[in-house]
């Protein structure tokens, strides 16, 4: 896909990666089962792996319908940007750093906060933690105020297309944190 015409349209990202998604279960499931290294609570159940993926489709309609909302308002405030920030290779990098940031007090706040915590028990509802589990969003995110987290970086200066492109690429790279057939990344 070029990196262009992703850039201009970042919700398109997780479908680009859906592909690798669904190899990584397939892969989790098949020598899970048959080299019996998923412990119980990492067993792939029919019901609850259709649930997550009905809510994984649920969860990217919500995002694509707010978004053309949050889109205006980011669009708003990058108006009255702080800075000009263009994009390199060093200024990616500080986005990605920036946006972990915002990404670890939403996720905070997730927990702390009654009205977020609401949209995202749903994360947290499953019985078993494997691949599937990451797709369990909540299409309440965008109600409960997830996109206030990072129109800090719209302010500062990042383009909000690459603001939103950080946001779903960290989204997608926590797919991978969502297994326990690796028992440890380490460091």
């Amino acid at each position: 896909m070029d990196m262009d015409l992703l850039i201009a349209h970042p919700e398109w990202l997780l479908l680009a990666l859906a592909p690798l998604f669904f190899i990584c279960i397939a892969l989790e499931w098949w020598f899970g089962v048959r080299l019996r290294r998923l412990p119980a609570s990492a067993q792939y159940r029919p019901a609850e792996v259709v649930c997550n993926v009905v809510l994984a489709g649920m969860h990217q309609l919500a995002d694509i319908i707010a978004g053309l909302l949050i889109a205006k308002v980011y669009l708003h405030f990058f108006g009255w940007r702080l800075f000009d920030i263009e994009m390199t290779l060093l200024t990616f990098a500080l986005l990605i750093v920036a946006q972990d940031f915002c990404y670890y007090w939403f996720h905070r706040a997730s927990h702390r906060i009654r009205w977020m915590w609401a949209a995202h028990v749903v994360h947290h509802s499953s019985e078993n933690m494997n691949f599937t589990t990451a797709f369990r969003q909540s299409l309440m995110y965008p109600l409960a105020g997830m996109w206030l987290f990072w129109l800090p970086l719209v302010v500062v200066g990042f383009d909000p297309n690459w603001v939103v492109f950080a946001v779903l690429l960290n989204l997608g790279l926590q797919f991978f944190v969502h297994t326990q057939v690796i028992k440890s990344l380490g460091r």
